[in-house]
């Protein structure tokens, strides 16, 4: 009976349709819900990390053609600051903040630019995760659920020279946001150390009010799934491979769709982490887009890398 309510707690986990709507590449805010790859802290374990990542948004597409583009450049980083607490060795809670620079430079000819930047607090999430079925060497594999918010920290209204910047400019959303979270891992021991795993989000966005009560902006709704494998294959050295989809649907203003915003991309996403002792860990990797098919006309991911350093305050961590 607990296994039949597991199945069907994991396939409805994963089964949510691919048309639901999002937020592009270029809009507001770190990639707050891309970042939750830890299932579970044991109990009374504090696992926190720090990430950066360098995204470059130089790419011009139309639906799935790239076109030129050689009048504007684009890049975001971010800072990202993940803590997960075991409250019990089966509900975790994790909460994460983020600083977030953003740059655009237009390019009006030969050795002269107009460079824009803005820089600020990004938005917050705060999840609580909960492990339906613990891994064991009887039944190899785990399942997790979760939920929470994004919580609007960083500022959406922007200006300059009493101007207001667009959204993608700005460092936060404005906006309270519901995130459904969902995790499943298969590992095979002791024939092999490959671990399976799958993790999925979804952002259920609200609206915010910008310069006034006629200027309420919505990003669409997101739906973040990473599938990948893992493996050590020298001592304290492992691999990841994952690969990313992500589908997004138009932001809307005042209640009218946006032109140019939202779509579906495919990444590749390779990583190394190496475990310098039992509590650190840094990990360096990157995006790699394979697939794009975008709203009207907008700016895209490139690629991006970044490295994370992992601090396990307390006894083990799975993830």
């Amino acid at each position: 009976m607990k296994k039949q309510f597991a199945y069907t707690l994991l396939a409805f986990a994963f089964l949510i349709p691919a048309d639901l709507p999002g937020q592009t590449c270029s809009c507001a805010g770190a990639p707050l819900i891309s970042s939750q790859s830890i299932s579970s802290a044991s109990k009374g374990n504090l696992l926190a990390g720090v990430t950066y990542q360098y995204n470059d948004i130089s790419n011009l597409y139309t639906g799935k053609t790239q076109l030129t583009n050689r009048s504007v450049e684009r890049n975001t980083q971010s800072t990202l600051l993940e803590l997960n607490y075991g409250i019990t060795d089966r509900l975790t809670i994790s909460a994460t903040t983020t600083f977030v620079r953003k740059q655009r430079t237009g390019l009006r000819s030969p050795g002269a630019n107009d460079q824009l930047t803005t820089q600020g607090i990004g938005d917050g999430l705060v999840l609580f995760k909960y492990v339906l079925h613990q891994n064991t060497m009887r039944e190899q594999y785990q399942l997790a659920v979760g939920g929470g918010g994004k919580i609007p920290f960083g500022r959406s209204s922007l200006s300059q020279n009493g101007i207001a910047l667009n959204m993608d400019m700005q460092p936060g959303t404005g906006a309270w946001d519901g995130v459904l979270w969902s995790y499943f891992s298969k590992t095979f021991a002791p024939s092999s150390t490959i671990n399976f795993f799958l993790f999925n989000t979804y952002r259920i966005t609200g609206s915010s009010e910008r310069f006034g009560s006629n200027d309420r902006y919505k990003f669409g709704n997101e739906w973040v799934v990473n599938a990948g494998i893992t493996d050590t294959f020298l001592p304290g050295l492992s691999y990841i491979g994952m690969i990313n989809y992500r589908s997004t649907s138009s932001d809307r203003r005042n209640g009218q769709t946006l032109p140019n915003t939202g779509g579906k991309w495919i990444n590749l996403e390779p990583a190394v982490r190496y475990r310098i002792s039992q509590e650190l860990s840094v990990k360096v990797g990157g995006q790699i887009p394979v697939y794009q098919y975008l709203n009207g006309t907008q700016p895209t991911t490139a690629y991006t890398a970044s490295i994370s350093l992992f601090y396990n305050f307390g006894r083990r961590v799975i993830f």
